[in-house]
């Protein structure tokens, strides 16, 4: 206690005594006590400052690498841009071409499902064959058939029956949205040679106008039933006609192991495999000819690949049996 406090200790001693002089030193210790706490206060604000000036020194710095990044390299920007644009659009671009020419040895063809890329099947030094199937298409057997040519990678060719078009459609779209040919095989399976030409012409153009409906366009093949034609129906089709080489018989037998000697028995270069989607036994015994044909050096195509690629003008009215080398 310092000589002040000891003189205003001995007045008010004097005045009020012995319990003033507590009630003076209480008063003093808490005064005390309030400024030791405001030293620390200001002691703990004074450090906070420090931490927000290091993080906006921090900010500052990787704002200014940002800036430099952006300055020396003022075309970083826009090329990243464009690099996403180009992968967008090649993902959205649904590839589908079917080109060929005399002078190719390699073919590509639509993609087998959708979502798949166009694929290319190298054909030089290849033998080559064309499967076709008649009569569909079927809900118990040409979904199964579709799902194996797919597995395969081997397109095909099917002349689908009018009123069966009409019946499946859903089938019939799904023939040509994974890269087969549809085509005619006229409206009733009727043997034109045998009816009037009135009513050969009348079962033809019906067959044509329901394709038209379902597929959005005409066929651009046919194959009259049983094979058969004379010139009337020649003239009234005004189509390529499109026969066969090999016959499996596969109508007739209905045995898987019949169906795959008949194909191998009669195959040769430039064949047309004549087949019906409709038969279960049919279905089972396509894997094992494609794999068998292939082990022989074969290679699949659609009929219009095959004359392209032989050089072939498919031309309405002509009746064409194979396409020999």
């Amino acid at each position: 206690m310092n000589l002040l406090d000891r003189l205003f200790s001995r007045e008010i001693e004097r005045r009020t005594g012995a319990h003033a002089i507590t009630i003076y030193i209480e008063s003093e210790n808490a005064r005390k006590r309030s400024r030791s706490r405001g030293k620390k206060a200001i002691q703990s604000a004074s450090k906070k400052p420090r931490k927000n000036a290091t993080k906006v020194t921090t900010k500052k710095l990787q704002g200014s690498f940002l800036q430099r990044i952006d300055t020396r390299f003022p075309w970083l920007k826009l090329f990243a841009v464009c690099l996403i644009g180009i992968i967008v659009v090649l993902d959205l671009c649904d590839l589908t071409i079917s080109h060929t020419s005399n002078e190719l040895n390699r073919i590509r063809i639509a993609p087998m499902a959708k979502h798949v890329r166009v694929t290319e099947r190298v054909l030089n030094g290849k033998k080559l064959v064309a499967l076709t199937f008649d009569d569909g298409p079927s809900e118990l057997t040409t979904p199964r058939l579709l799902d194996t040519l797919k597995e395969k990678d081997a397109p095909a060719t099917f002349f689908m029956l009018g009123s069966m078009t009409r019946t499946y459609p859903d089938i019939a779209k799904r023939i040509e949205k994974e890269g087969h040919i549809a085509a005619s095989h006229t409206m009733y399976h009727q043997n034109l040679i045998r009816i009037s030409a009135n009513a050969a012409r009348d079962d033809i153009n019906e067959a044509k106008a329901t394709y038209s409906n379902t597929l959005g366009h005409d066929p651009t093949l046919v194959r009259p039933p049983y094979g058969n034609y004379n010139d009337n129906i020649r003239n009234a089709i005004n189509l390529p006609i499109i026969l066969w080489s090999v016959d499996t018989l596969d109508w007739k037998s209905k045995d898987v192991d019949a169906i795959v000697a008949a194909t191998k028995n009669q195959i040769h270069d430039g064949a047309i495999v004549l087949m019906h989607d409709i038969y279960p036994t049919t279905v089972d015994a396509v894997p094992i000819i494609i794999d068998d044909l292939r082990q022989d050096g074969y290679e699949f195509v659609t009929i219009s690949e095959l004359a392209n690629i032989r050089g072939a003008s498919l031309t309405p009215g002509t009746v064409y049996y194979n396409f020999r080398p």
